[in-house]
């Protein structure tokens, strides 16, 4: 190795010094000096104080909660929406019975929606972010502990009923923290956030099929726990709501005696400056502390027995009916769809892009439904009455026609595209029919009607199958359920405006 000159060193050294050193020093002599010290600090100081009492309601942390909403929805994209592909690798290495492993995915679709009333009333006793990192911890359990089961009963408890368990906690979690954080864009907030399970929906089927290639079945498993347990990486950043910035106060009064805000430079200066809050922010934490904080306070008062009385109401339950079928449809269509393709002749990798393609169309339906129910000449029950019934006639197409790889990844997408816009929907009804402090616990009651369709969806398919030997029976059962849950959607709206007629 050649050995380095003194012209070499020196050259180097004037190099750090002129590009690296002087600047450094020069920046932090500037920085402290008087004047700057004087009149840069205090306004540092001021605009966190300001932000302090600012509401974190439609910008702030709200972001973030949404952010950590998407992420946590995204995991439960990955892990729910790849059961189709699993299934096929249980039917290989565990027990080729298709009426008996399809029984694993229902059981974990089911669970993860059956105990939305159970998550709901967790949700409001311990908060989201307890909820959401329980949901990962049970994750990571379930999913490692059936990467050693060998039998059907085993994979049964463990990735379907344990891990199902924490997918039904986040995904209550998600169904709450937007509506608590915005208000003015609420249902693109939701629609942000439901994208995040079509953007699962896109990794689960090439991700799973990649694992089962090089991991099989119960390494794939494994790694799959640990993608759930990053749940609780999520769930940490979902911090209480605080309309009222974090200085909490305890009366409107008590606001209004600190509006000012005064803050003396330095010790040896009697310089004082004084900040005023704008009339907006002070006008924005006093709206929000004497509706939107009352209004949950009192829910929250209320003893669990009298928190379903919502159930009551018979337009809430007519929705709650219309998310089973359209439940009922989807699981059966998204499970069975690995295994159709397949039997239509193509590959285990083609069959799994079905779910990418699907995926990118419900991405876009997300944010898509979102956006158009936030506009307020959109009716979002309309909105999803259109939805249902599309996707339930994409459904009947998909058993007619040429079953080129092409075809059928151009109808998975459509039909993505239809079905999922749905999921950003759901939320922003719940809200419109019940109102925001019962949204916790009317969102866990859907979901427990939506988990009644995912548990019975795949195996009623899989038993029109395995009876009939027709495959195209499962679709034809998908579309029908879709079909009338487009209808029963419909009614909802009418007994709505009926009984809005009737209150006037």
């Amino acid at each position: 190795m050649a050995k380095t000159s003194a012209f070499d060193q020196r050259y180097y050294f004037s190099i750090y010094r002129w590009l690296i050193q002087v600047p450094l020093a020069k920046g932090i002599s500037f920085l402290y000096t008087d004047g700057l010290y004087k009149c840069l600090w205090p306004k540092v100081l001021l605009f966190y104080i300001q932000m302090a009492y600012t509401s974190d309601i439609d910008h702030g942390y709200a972001w973030v909660a949404l952010m950590a909403t998407f992420s946590i929805q995204f995991i439960i994209g990955v892990i729910s929406y790849s059961t189709g592909v699993i299934n096929i690798a249980i039917m290989e290495e565990v027990e080729d019975d298709i009426t008996k492993t399809s029984w694993i995915g229902s059981t974990l679709f089911g669970t993860y929606t059956l105990l939305g009333p159970i998550a709901g009333v967790v949700q409001q006793k311990v908060g989201a972010r307890i909820t959401a990192m329980a949901g990962g911890l049970l994750m990571l359990l379930g999913m490692s502990v059936a990467s050693f089961c060998q039998t059907v009963i085993g994979l049964l408890l463990t990735y379907g009923l344990i891990a199902g368990v924490g997918l039904g906690l986040g995904a209550n979690v998600i169904g709450v923290i937007p509506g608590q954080y915005f208000r003015k864009r609420r249902p693109a907030a939701y629609g942000i956030c439901m994208a995040g399970c079509g953007a699962g929906l896109f990794v689960g089927g090439p991700l799973s099929q990649y694992l089962l290639h090089y991991y099989k079945l119960h390494g794939t498993l494994l790694i799959m726990g640990g993608i759930g347990f990053n749940m609780c990486v999520a769930g940490a950043l979902l911090r209480p709501v605080n309309p009222d910035g974090t200085c909490r106060l305890e009366n409107v009064e008590e606001l209004e005696t600190q509006k000012c805000i005064v803050l003396k430079t330095s010790e040896n200066d009697d310089q004082m400056i004084t900040s005023q809050f704008d009339e907006r922010s002070f006008c924005l934490v006093k709206d929000v502390q004497m509706r939107d904080m009352e209004a949950i306070e009192c829910s929250q008062e209320q003893p669990i027995c009298k928190r379903f009385h919502i159930f009551r109401q018979f337009p809430f339950w007519m929705y709650s009916l219309s998310i089973m079928l359209w439940s009922l449809g989807e699981a059966a269509w998204i499970f069975h769809l690995p295994n159709y393709a397949e039997q239509k002749g193509r590959s285990p990798a083609e069959a799994a892009s079905l779910l990418t393609a699907m995926g990118a169309g419900s991405m876009f339906s997300r944010v898509f439904a979102g956006i158009a129910a936030s506009d307020s000449n959109i009716d979002a029950v309309v909105l999803q009455v259109g939805l249902s019934g599309l996707a339930g006639i994409i459904s009947f197409l998909f058993t007619v026609g040429p079953f080129t790889y092409g075809s059928l990844l151009a109808r998975s997408y459509l039909y993505g595209t239809y079905s999922h816009g749905i999921n950003s929907l759901i939320g922003p009804i719940i809200i419109n029919l019940l109102g925001l402090p019962h949204v916790a616990v009317a969102f866990g009651i859907v979901c427990f009607f939506c988990g009644l369709g995912n548990l019975l969806g795949p195996p009623i398919a899989s038993t029109l199958y395995k009876r009939s030997g027709i495959y195209e029976y499962t679709y034809v059962f998908a579309g029908a359920c879709l079909i009338l849950g487009s209808i029963s959607t419909a009614l909802t709206n009418i007994c709505r405006l009926r009984k809005s007629m009737q209150c006037k």
